[in-house]
């Protein structure tokens, strides 16, 4: 018996660590798509904290207040997107809770399938983008959780593009990846990595980017995944075009999801199965924002892994609990 129980606790702790969340101490929420009852049961949250919650994925009617349909265009991922309500119904599922979003052929045939996306109405700059989504890896299977710019007059890629999660097919891989300028044509003189993946479970979990004025850093389940930063070392007074060829992420985001397919492309070329009903589940999303009196951002610093903090307009160095200067002289 004893056994068992140890099993059962050892089980139960395993479950609680694949959906391991990222701190957001310094952060307020400005966005959860949870019902306020439910945030509260979860999370400590002020009353303000609780006014941001909308309860999005309770109904359609609720869902469409801040988030629109993806509109079907040429692209991969949205070229099979519902054009009618009717179509919309179908793939989009906002349940107790939960936006469940499909993929589904309506002719039992290959051609015949439509798609799911949302696009958030409203754009963030910086903060932490928390979402807890659960993927069904399948053949051509090909769900996203992103995020591009209010203003695209740039173009892509030079806009740029965040990819917190995309999964590709039968792979329990997930990938997080950046697009912009440097990547393609617009040469900065260096070139970086520009993606990470981790493989993970066909299970819940949850997918975070915290993201400053000097860097995207992506994590699955608390772990991270991959980190872009801005270039500091690269002439941009000589070259002022280099900030937004190498980091455009200083302007508002929105986020999308959406439960494409990978038919003819690369990513997830297989056909896709007509009998199967691809979905992505999503429990929620959470924005957090730094707060005015206690904004955290990741810096480079003779400190390892250090955090800057601002409060009552102080600056000091947080790093394993002690306190430096911006120098890394510690504070008695």
């Amino acid at each position: 018996m004893k056994k068992a129980i140890a099993l059962l606790t050892l089980a139960a702790a395993s479950a609680m660590q694949v959906c391991a969340q990222i701190s957001v101490q310094g952060y307020s929420l400005v966005y959860s798509s949870e019902t306020p009852e439910r945030a509260a049961s979860l999370l400590t949250l002020t009353d303000e904290e609780l006014s941001y919650c909308t309860g999005d994925f309770m109904s359609t009617e609720n869902l469409e207040r801040n988030w629109y349909y993806s509109p079907r265009q040429t692209s991969t991922w949205n070229k099979r997107m519902g054009t009618t309500a009717e179509e919309h119904a179908l793939v989009h599922k906002p349940q107790d809770g939960h936006l469940h979003m499909l993929a589904v052929s309506t002719d039992g045939t290959p051609e015949g399938f439509i798609t799911s996306g949302v696009n958030m109405r409203q754009g963030y700059k910086y903060g932490i983008f928390e979402i807890k989504a659960k993927c069904y890896p399948h053949e051509s299977n090909f769900p996203a959780i992103w995020m591009m710019p209010v203003d695209q007059s740039d173009g892509w890629p030079n806009c740029g593009e965040i990819d917190i999660m995309e999964q590709i097919g039968t792979s329990s891989t997930v990938w997080s990846t950046v697009h912009l300028g440097a990547r393609y044509d617009k040469p900065v003189g260096k070139t970086y990595e520009y993606s990470g993946n981790l493989e993970a479970s066909d299970d819940w979990h949850i997918y975070s980017l915290q993201w400053t004025e000097k860097s995207l850093v992506f994590y699955c389940d608390g772990k991270r995944v991959f980190r872009y930063k801005k270039d500091s070392t690269l002439d941009f007074e000589s070259n002022p075009d280099y900030e937004k060829w190498q980091f455009p992420y200083n302007k508002e985001f929105y986020v999308i999801l959406d439960q494409a397919l990978g038919m003819n492309t690369k990513w997830g070329a297989e056909e896709p199965d007509p009998e199967f009903t691809y979905e992505m589940d999503v429990e929620y999303v959470r924005i957090w924002q730094p707060t005015e009196t206690n904004y955290i951002q990741e810096l480079e610093s003779p400190v390892a892994r250090t955090y800057k903090i601002i409060r009552n307009n102080r600056l000091v160095i947080i790093s394993g609990g002690k306190q430096y200067t911006p120098e890394g002289l510690l504070l008695k």
